[in-house]
């Protein structure tokens, strides 16, 4: 929402450039010359570098997407090992919680003693 507001505020000014700048003057560049309204000039700037800008970003937001899709693979592949290793452990603790004089010896020989 925040990146809608900059670029609507961005193209706002930009257009109202365009608009109170519409008398065409002759603008240079090294020995090459044109005849264009300032207006139109900032118009094209600015609508050029916001492209450059967005495809920068784009190039970021990929970088992260491939990190994020990297981790979520490795996420999936350790709780499939975690879900295995509890499985594997209920496996080998099972026989003893079901047996209750077995799992504490110790407790049934202190109360026959006493």
């Amino acid at each position: 929402m925040l990146r809608l507001l900059v670029i609507v505020l961005f193209l706002v000014v930009l257009i109202a450039v365009a608009l109170s700048n519409p008398d065409p003057d002759t603008v240079w560049i090294v020995s090459y010359g044109w005849k264009l309204s300032i207006g139109v000039l900032a118009l094209g700037l600015g609508i050029g570098s916001f492209v450059v800008g967005a495809f920068v970003m784009w190039i970021g937001e990929l970088r992260q997407r491939t990190r994020a899709r990297r981790a979520e693979t490795q996420l999936r592949k350790l709780e499939s090992q975690m879900l295995d290793l509890h499985q594997q452990l209920s496996r080998y603790t099972a026989p003893v919680a079901q047996d209750g004089a077995a799992a504490h010896p110790a407790s049934t020989s202190a109360t026959g003693s006493a």
